[in-house]
């Protein structure tokens, strides 16, 4: 099942987008990655994703204004977000729910740790989903 999910992996480091993809690859997630928040925002209109892993230090974009980005936009808004980040400090991880994260990983990070956080995540999402095509078939009848 996990083979229909498409993860995006946003971070500056090339070192922890491999350890990522390691763990995905692993688990059958398909997964694309992204160097920077800028190369993230062109990505995410070629291909739909049902979970972004983003990291919140990187230059030019941070992964705040990131989110904020897919936020506002009515394509990206319900797309998870979760941050896979070193910033362990309390403004940042309550920041990044405020800008719209659902879930707040520090690095470094356990495998089952991550697995567990995009399983959740992706079937609340996708659950989400089925409830309003079903809230919109049954207002459209």
């Amino acid at each position: 099942m996990s083979a229909d999910y498409n993860v995006l992996i946003v971070d500056d480091v090339s070192d922890n987008i491999k350890v990522a993809m390691n763990i995905l690859k692993e688990n059958n997630y398909n997964f694309s990655f992204a160097l920077n928040g800028k190369q993230a925002l062109e990505i995410i209109k070629t291909k739909s994703f049902d979970i972004i892993l983003l990291d919140i230090m990187m230059p030019q974009m941070n992964g705040f204004e990131v989110c904020e980005h897919l936020k506002k936009d009515p394509q990206t808004h319900d797309i998870p977000v979760i941050f896979l980040t070193a910033k362990a400090d309390l403004d940042s991880l309550s920041k990044g729910f405020k800008v719209g994260a659902v879930d707040y990983i520090t690095k470094p990070f356990y495998a089952d740790e991550l697995i567990s956080r995009v399983k959740t995540h992706i079937e609340l999402y996708r659950a989400k989903k089925v409830l309003q095509q079903n809230n919109l078939t049954q207002t459209a009848s």
